[in-house]
């Protein structure tokens, strides 16, 4: 338990030194892809839920079916993420990475649990389906993720996102709740609480 407690607290100031570095290439249209990935890898394992999961972690890379914009940003952050997690591992479990397109929620359900997904990325191009989303995970107990501070408002667990020039790792913490993660405290304390939108 202490040598789990020193890791987190190591990789917690190693993802303090990441935002810190980051401010430095952040943009005016959000995060680049390569740094989202990142990101994301590193906030899995802040999720102490994972290490009871049954290896590989499994990450979803969500987009609209049938829309270009949408697939291709899912193809480039797939490509992201399966970089930013080659020979790493979350709490001694690999990471693998799958692309799946959005068409309804019993279609995601099925395709989720058939993956035994861990995590779930919410791509550009779902922002009118997000309470759908959010539903299904949920029910499966996945931790979402996406680059939009509406889409986390509107019920997703966390977003990678930017405010000023600096990127900030924002929480819904209800949701995540509600998705069955158990967040360390550490990671809560270098993000931003978003409260739900009312309606």
């Amino acid at each position: 338990m202490n040598s789990n407690r020193g890791r987190l607290g190591r990789g917690l100031w190693t993802l303090g030194v990441l935002l810190a570095l980051l401010s430095q290439t952040a943009r005016a249209e959000g995060l680049p892809s390569t740094l989202r990935a990142s990101l994301l890898v590193r906030i899995l394992a802040y999720d102490r839920r994972m290490g009871t999961l049954p290896p590989p972690l499994t990450v979803v890379v969500l987009h609209l079916e049938g829309n270009e914009g949408s697939e291709q940003t899912a193809r480039e952050f797939t490509r992201a993420l399966e970089a930013a997690s080659r020979g790493k591992s979350i709490l001694g479990r690999p990471v693998r990475v799958i692309r799946i397109g959005f068409r309804d929620p019993s279609q995601l359900q099925a395709e989720l649990s058939a993956a035994r997904a861990a995590a779930l990325y919410a791509c550009e191009g779902l922002e009118a389906y997000t309470d759908r989303i959010a539903q299904v995970t949920r029910h499966l107990s996945i931790l979402s993720f996406t680059g939009s501070r509406a889409q986390v408002a509107q019920g997703l667990a966390i977003g990678l996102s930017r405010q000023g020039d600096s990127p900030i790792i924002l929480v819904h913490l209800s949701a995540a709740r509600e998705e069955g993660a158990d967040l360390d405290a550490g990671l809560l304390s270098l993000s931003q609480l978003v409260k739900p939108d009312r309606e």
